[in-house]
């Protein structure tokens, strides 16, 4: 006799509706497993955190999260504070918290390896406006190219849209984003500021390659440069993990930190786990409730 369905949250346009397109080799591995599944489709944005809140109070143990990021984002701010896990399948355009968690691909491998894997705690980083954080928030270069995203591009996929888009960007004379980062009573003036709550940023990259998801920490990476050649020269230093060694790029353990913009600049976007979510000032600490995950087994 199968015990109770796991429900499965899932956006049905995650990365071009690849998670619509993987359901029957989900179903197929679900089967191997000899385990049911429930499907709960997302209708609109904020509607996987009403689901996941249903599946806690309905004492899931388990539910599992099928898109991208900002389905994870969106089911773990459902379950704060909960005894129901999050287990992620990649099927978004990156799915950036499967490679911290070592989540294994395809999809069809992804389910045997949460369901045989162990439970773990926590903590995530949250704004002063009310925005979760489970892998980064980043104010510089990146979240202008996410602000800016043409919505004719955004069809032709995550990854290449962006590309896509920071190519104009880089090509556009506009000024380059200028901020600062306050901890306590010192600051600090860059261009680019990328506060992990996770190690892995864009993918496999570790970006903050010394942020630990289970401690009550972050940890901030700054690139002071400000312009398009230093911007650019950080992001090829994370792409190969050498940008912590570049001149003018630090990083900082912290369990707060406010980030401003600087000198009169124009607005300066922010986005959290790869979405846009506003312009600075904002504020970043640790969630006082914390996050039950599935860890897949090793």
């Amino acid at each position: 006799m199968r015990a109770n369905p796991i429900p499965v949250v899932f956006n049905p346009i995650a990365g071009g509706g690849r998670a619509r397109h993987q359901r029957k080799e989900f179903e197929d591995a679900a089967n191997r497993e000899g385990v049911s599944l429930d499907w709960w489709a997302t209708e609109a944005a904020g509607h996987a955190v009403n689901l996941a809140a249903d599946a806690a109070a309905q004492g899931h143990p388990l539910i599992l999260a099928f898109g991208g990021d900002g389905t994870y984002n969106e089911v773990a701010r459902g379950l704060l504070g909960t005894e129901t896990a999050m287990g992620v399948v990649p099927a978004g355009t990156t799915s950036v918290l499967a490679y911290e968690f070592g989540v294994p691909r395809p999809v069809g491998v992804s389910l045997g390896a949460l369901l045989g894997g162990v439970n773990r705690v926590m903590r995530v980083g949250v704004t002063d406006r009310g925005d979760i954080i489970v892998i980064m928030l980043s104010a510089g270069p990146d979240a202008v190219v996410l602000e800016r995203l043409m919505p004719w591009l955004k069809p032709l996929g995550g990854r290449v849209g962006v590309a896509f888009q920071a190519v104009i960007e880089l090509m556009r004379p506009a000024p380059m984003p200028a901020l600062k980062a306050v901890v306590g009573d010192s600051s600090t003036d860059c261009g680019w500021a990328i506060v992990g709550k996770s190690r892995s940023y864009a993918g496999p990259f570790e970006a903050c390659p010394d942020a630990d998801p289970f401690a009550p920490s972050l940890q901030m990476v700054v690139n002071r440069g400000r312009s398009r050649g230093s911007a650019l020269a950080f992001a090829l230093g994370v792409a190969r993990g050498t940008h912590l060694s570049r001149p003018g790029v630090e990083g900082r353990m912290l369990e707060t930190v406010r980030l401003e913009g600087a000198g009169g600049s124009n607005p300066v976007p922010y986005q959290v786990d790869g979405d846009f979510k506003g312009h600075l000032p904002v504020e970043i600490s640790i969630h006082p409730k914390s996050l039950v995950v599935r860890l897949p087994r090793v």
